[in-house]
């Protein structure tokens, strides 16, 4: 295309014409015929590169440990657990990821997760122990909303706040599957008891 695109222009043809003849951007063209435009694009695309790995090493170095957002409080109350349990029901992936649908109606109360689980529990994917009045755990969908998982106490798994990030939304079964072949990759031998 550059030949092409040369030839033209040593024909007196403008960029709009050589454009239209050749179906090419005018950014083409100008890239081609320009006065040094291949040094210039060059230039912006090693110092955005740049900028990028600027921007990021800044962030990591400069990132500070990120506070609780309740602040320094560690103990929960029940409004607390009731929030959490508001915000798994209403969960929904029609309206895309982390989004909230209000107009789901709720199923279940703190009560019920009390009954299910019990004060002192244990994460449903690690097995360390999780006291809810600690806020250390997230609320599960133990199968995703964006895999057809509902907001239900039958679907509701108690998880430490990191073992459910890592998760993210895998199945159990997927995200113990990723494990093992992180563990193997590391050189552990992965056997079930």
């Amino acid at each position: 295309m550059k030949e092409e695109i040369l030839k033209l222009r040593d024909e007196g043809k403008s960029y709009k014409q050589i454009v239209d003849i050749l179906g090419c951007s005018k950014g083409t063209v100008s890239y081609h015929c320009g006065k040094g435009q291949k040094e210039k694009t060059n230039n912006r695309r090693r110092k955005r590169r740049e900028n990028i790995l600027v921007g990021k090493t800044e962030r990591f170095r400069e990132r500070k440990k990120k506070e609780n957002v309740r602040g320094k409080k560690e103990n929960r109350d029940r409004k607390d657990v009731v929030e959490g349990i508001r915000k798994f029901q209403k969960a929904d992936s029609s309206f895309g990821i982390d989004r909230v649908n209000k107009d789901i109606e709720a199923t279940f109360i703190w009560q019920d997760v009390l009954d299910k689980f019990g004060k002192n529990t244990y994460c449903y994917l690690s097995g360390e122990p999780i006291n809810l009045t600690v806020n250390s755990y997230q609320f599960d969908h133990i199968i995703p909303v964006s895999r057809d998982g509902d907001n239900s106490l039958s679907n509701l798994g108690i998880a430490h706040e990191v073992v459910n990030q890592m998760k993210g939304n895998l199945t159990p079964d997927e995200f113990i599957d990723w494990c093992k072949k992180v563990l193997v990759h590391n050189g552990f031998k992965v056997e079930k008891k």
